[in-house]
């Protein structure tokens, strides 16, 4: 008779790091039928992944709502989830009775996932800082920087187009009374005392 290890249809079959609430409910069974759990001494969950056995937690046998069902909830609490990451990892479960010990499932394991939350995500964190704290140290890194020996003067650069060509100016020196009496006052004009 073949024992085995399922998740009930409701039983979530993922944990994330961090989550201690999460309960996995699981069914011990003789070729799929429910073992009957009613005269057991203990319950031992056994975790492991693709390098071994890492951890077990322990279910009391009086917690049971109907031990004929063969049915029992493992909550992942802190001590269970302490110094596990992210990946696939295995259950086996010890059933311990006055006829000894059965461990379910008979062939290999029953597997379930822990996934990364939000902030195990790399574990990066991005420090924020105003505009005004960035401008000071850039500017204070800038002063760090070592300045070199001044350059050769580059090459000479093209001459500008040449303006339009002028007219010579020409001085006219009048009285007081020629100035006031000109009806056009173009040009230069010095008046005489």
């Amino acid at each position: 008779m073949a024992k085995t290890l399922s998740f009930t249809d409701t039983s979530p079959r993922t944990v994330k790091i961090g989550d201690t609430t999460t309960s996995f409910t699981l069914v011990c069974g003789n070729d799929n039928v429910a073992t009957d759990l009613t005269n057991v001494t203990s319950i031992t969950v056994k975790l492991g992944n693709a390098s071994g056995y890492l951890k077990s937690a322990t279910v009391n046998p009086a917690s049971l709502n109907d031990p004929t069902t063969g049915q029992f909830t493992v909550t992942f609490n802190a001590d269970l989830m302490t110094s596990l990451t992210a990946g696939s990892y295995s259950l086996e479960v010890w059933v311990a009775d006055s006829n000894g010990t059965s461990i379910y499932p008979s062939d290999g394991s029953t597997g379930f996932t822990i996934t990364n939350n939000i902030q195990s995500s790399n574990g990066a964190t991005i420090t924020t800082i105003t505009f005004d704290d960035f401008v000071k140290a850039m500017n204070k890194a800038a002063s760090t920087i070592a300045k070199g020996d001044k350059g050769d003067t580059g090459p000479q650069g093209q001459t500008g187009p040449q303006g339009p060509a002028g007219k010579d100016a020409v001085i006219n020196v009048v009285t007081q009374a020629q100035y006031n009496a000109l009806t056009d006052k173009t040009g230069l004009y010095v008046i005489q005392g």
